[in-house]
């Protein structure tokens, strides 16, 4: 899985002499929507992923299923 990466609020620009300061709203606004997204990417991964673990899940069930039927022959 990808690691989720966050921002380093020390290495946003400072608005002085060299003094840091907080993040203007609009730079905490886009820090936001970038979570958000991905956020929504994680969530849609998750759920491929489920979807892909039950289908193989089904199929290994089938084929567990046909062996012990071959061996009750």
């Amino acid at each position: 899985m990808m690691k989720q990466q966050r921002p380093d609020l020390k290495s946003l620009p400072s608005g002085g002499g060299g003094t840091s300061r907080l993040p203007s709203l609009a730079e905490l606004k886009a820090l936001r929507h970038a979570q958000k997204e991905t956020n929504q990417r994680v969530e849609e991964l998750k759920l491929r992923l489920f979807h892909i673990t039950e289908q193989h899940m089904d199929q290994a069930v089938r084929l567990i299923r046909r062996w012990l039927e071959d061996r009750e022959k």
